[in-house]
């Protein structure tokens, strides 16, 4: 294997890009409506137990793979022994999570005071196995930026775990379990479709030339995903020690409906941005474009669905899951609008660690972690709509330390990302009043909260394509330069839709 080419890496990544998001929001779409299905089944307590268990996976998995895997998208040059070395030390990683799994299962559960949690830890500590030896094939696809075979592989896996395993067990009473079969039959999927799209040597390697660099960059990568996990999850778990089920419950299902837009987004945002700047770290100004532009990017694309999702927190609640999951609205409210600004705190990580300053975010995470696990515990005490609050102001104060450390490194200011996000702002605070205005405009006209929602959902589309088409220059030169030859890569409907949608913006010639 060699470094891929960077003659036509824009394309690359425009095309990459398209994919990622394309297969991300496909996929998100699908989590979304069987996630709101399963939830309406199983209720908050069910729910509650399987997010305990989600806590104690994801902090698992950080060990399954630390960091080895991905510092493959890294390398400037790339053969079988190094692939064969990493593959061999994932197959050690995923017994080694796996076995201790299983066998620290009963403490975990007297932790959480739930003794109903130790089979279910029982139940997917295979899993840790599993994702730990896929992570070669996943990590091979985003360095190549072949985004399309992975998003392909993702979204079969998801359809054939959750809607066709999970809700068909949710029906027929399965309560937790129909949760934890979707994600071993996703996992399991997942792991053979990506493996057919990124095959790879089979046999491990042990020893290396390159084990004490790829060790401390494996290293440095594991303990700021350590660290991104405390900040990320710490308000859950302080929810699930020192609550219940049916508290973790709501907190996590509003947390998770829109943290899993987030995370899709942030899932190919990062690599695309990651593996593009490392084909030219050697080129400050193309860093510091690709950055703005993700930033324009993410504050157009990001911030109005957001921002109107905290606008109608309780109506929207109340049309998704019905009134049993009616407390969860005073957590989606600052929730929602926590996800924009944790976005813009991602991007800043693939610009750090390619402009030589890798252990930088770790160390900086340190102190936040501390604050954030204090701010936590002393909210939780008072409340969840108080926990959620204290979430939102601790997500912006990282993202503003994070920015400024980051635009720093590339020799930006203020002023610049004030002008990238300016667009996504104005775009954003339109239909967020757009949505707020009809939900309480129709409060009396339309009871049913499923039919004030889809009124609230038409009168955002109206708003956007009218912001869109009337108010000039909401995109940057740079992102309008960028999505026009993107344009052509869409499917001709698509492409006539969005050249009309954006003529404004783009100019003329892509709205005939």
């Amino acid at each position: 294997m060699t470094n891929p080419a960077q003659g036509g890496l824009g394309a690359r990544s425009i095309s990459a890009f398209l994919w990622g998001g394309g297969g991300a929001f496909l996929r998100l779409f699908m989590q979304m409506a069987s996630q709101i299905v399963l939830a309406r089944l199983l209720g908050p307590e069910q729910y509650g137990l399987f997010a305990m268990s989600v806590l104690v996976m994801s902090f698992s998995a950080f060990f399954s793979d630390i960091g080895m895997a991905y510092g493959l998208i890294q390398r400037k040059t790339l053969d079988d022994t190094h692939v064969r070395f990493v593959f061999g030390w994932q197959i050690v990683l995923g017994v080694a999570v796996a076995g201790l799994l299983a066998l620290f299962a009963g403490p975990l559960a007297e932790f959480f005071r739930e003794p109903r949690l130790q089979a279910v830890i029982l139940a997917l500590a295979p899993l840790a196995f599993l994702q730990a030896i896929s992570a070669v094939s996943l990590n091979l696809l985003k360095r190549e930026l072949d985004f399309k075979a992975l998003q392909i592989a993702q979204t079969i896996a998801y359809f054939l775990g959750y809607v066709c395993l999970g809700i068909p067990l949710a029906l027929a009473g399965a309560g937790v379990w129909s949760l934890v079969a979707a994600w071993a039959a996703q996992s399991l999927v997942s792991l053979i479709l990506i493996y057919h799209a990124a095959r790879h040597p089979l046999a491990p390697l042990f020893r290396h030339s390159d084990a004490l660099s790829m060790g401390h960059f494996g290293g440095t990568v594991l303990l700021t995903n350590l660290t991104n996990w405390l900040i990320g999850n710490v308000d859950r778990t302080v929810v699930a020690r020192t609550l219940d089920s049916v508290s973790l419950g709501l907190y996590a299902n509003a947390y998770n409906l829109v943290n899993a837009p987030s995370t899709t987004m942030l899932g190919f945002m990062q690599p695309v941005l990651y593996s593009a700047c490392a084909r030219v770290q050697d080129d400050p100004q193309r860093i510091r474009k690709a950055y703005l532009m993700l930033m324009a990017g993410i504050a157009l694309a990001v911030m109005p669905v957001f921002f109107a999702m905290s606008a109608v927190a309780d109506t929207l609640v109340l049309a998704l899951y019905g009134q049993h999951w009616a407390q969860a609205a005073e957590v989606l409210q600052p929730i929602a609008l926590a996800m924009p600004i944790a976005l813009l705190w991602g991007i800043t990580t693939p610009v750090l660690w390619n402009t030589g300053r890798t252990t930088l975010e770790f160390k900086m995470q340190l102190p936040i972690a501390g604050l954030w696990l204090i701010g936590a515990w002393i909210a939780a005490q008072v409340s969840l709509a108080a926990l959620a609050w204290t979430v939102l102001g601790l997500f912006v104060l990282r993202t503003l330390l994070f920015t400024q450390i980051a635009i720093r490194q590339i020799a930006l200011g203020w002023v610049d990302c004030a002008r990238a996000l300016r667009g996504g702002v104005t775009l954003a605070a339109c239909v967020a009043l757009a949505a707020w205005g009809t939900d309480h405009a129709l409060a009396n006209l339309l009871p049913s909260n499923p039919a004030r929602l889809a009124a609230i959902i038409v009168a955002c589309a109206l708003t956007l394509t009218l912001a869109l088409r009337l108010l000039p220059r909401l995109l940057t030169a740079d992102l309008a330069a960028l999505l026009r030859p993107g344009l052509a890569r869409l499917p001709r409907p698509a492409a006539r839709v969005a050249g009309w949608l954006l003529a404004p913006q783009l100019g003329a010639e892509h709205g005939r």
